[in-house]
């Protein structure tokens, strides 16, 4: 183990293949190189893999109604390195990534965390990525051995999670999801969908407005006698004109959770076919079209509730006056 470490130390403070520091501009694929706090050495460069092709442009994340870039990893075995999520020493066993980012990560565990594979694909690949790399630790003896046997660890828990899903396959027993999206996809109706949040949205509107109506009326008669009638009338125009901005808010809800779907839809997607072993375009869900269709429905709930808050407070204005 010493003669290991003491090969390492030497490794990561005199390569001799040192690669440049990432500039602040941060180019489209660098093989993660960054500077060292070694024993004796402040401020040394590190050696790294081989830089890998650009692969394809970035998608800038504030471009509206746009995918997001998943990254593109690659296994490798890396000389003594530092790992861009954790910061850690990477040497052995890792990932790079072949997208604009050309971040690299551990195998699996980390220095920690306990899974940089899995932080890295919960992450965008652009440029602006390579500003959040995290900055490496300083190397303490024994880091490099431990980072072999978190390896050897990572390899065993990705085989018995890739068996276990293999047997659940096996069994037929993600089957039941695939129906139950096939079937999903078949019945779904853009239109009727729309149509019945409509008739909810009025049928709501109408007992919202039929419930204010008769409490106030019972409280304002005895008061105010005919004139309740107009109080009671005025307080139904206003709850439905609460209820309409709530409607709206909501709808606006749906269309932003679902942008955010569409948005990160190749990210989850990626993230679960590489983590937890599950194909999710193989079982009939796809992410990207259920945030679409969600965005669309939520989009047409808005307009249908703008018009009726417009005509709601419309009729609001006039009770007020008339009371």
């Amino acid at each position: 183990q010493l003669m290991v470490e003491y090969v390492y130390m030497a490794e990561l403070s005199e390569s001799p293949a040192i690669i440049p520091e990432r500039a602040a501009t941060c180019p489209a694929v660098t093989t993660a190189s960054s500077a060292a706090s070694l024993p004796g050495r402040a401020g040394s460069p590190t050696g790294s893999a081989a830089s890998a092709p650009e692969v394809g442009s970035s998608t800038p994340p504030a471009a509206s109604g746009v995918r997001l870039r998943k990254h593109e990893l690659k296994a490798k075995i890396f000389l003594p390195t530092w790992c861009d999520n954790c910061g850690g020493v990477l040497v052995g066993d890792g990932w790079q990534c072949l997208g604009p980012c050309g971040r690299k990560c551990h195998r699996g565990l980390g220095k920690g965390t306990e899974n940089c594979r899995a932080d890295l694909l919960q992450t965008v690949c652009d440029h602006e990525s390579c500003k959040t790399t995290m900055k490496p630790a300083s190397y303490t003896f024994g880091d490099a051995s431990k980072q072999l046997a978190r390896n050897l660890k990572s390899r065993i828990k990705e085989q018995i999670v890739e068996e276990a899903m293999k047997e659940q396959e096996k069994f037929h027993r993600t089957d039941k999801v695939k129906e139950l999206a096939v079937e999903i996809r078949r019945n779904y109706d853009e239109k009727v969908i729309t149509w019945w949040l409509f008739v909810i949205e009025v049928v709501a509107i109408l007992l919202a407005q039929l419930a204010a109506f008769v409490s106030v009326l019972c409280v304002a008669w005895p008061m105010h006698g005919p004139r309740g009638w107009r109080l009671a009338s005025y307080a139904a125009a206003q709850s439905a004109v609460v209820l309409l901005m709530v409607a709206v808010g909501l709808c606006g809800a749906g269309w932003a959770l679902g942008r955010q779907l569409f948005r990160y839809s190749d990210i989850m997607h990626a993230f679960m076919s590489e983590i937890m072993h599950v194909d999710l375009l193989k079982l009939e869900v796809d992410l990207a079209l259920a945030g679409s269709e969600v965005m669309k429905v939520s989009k047409r709930g808005v307009y249908l509730s703008l018009v009726l808050l417009v005509a709601s407070v419309a009729n609001w204005i006039m009770e007020m006056r008339l009371a």
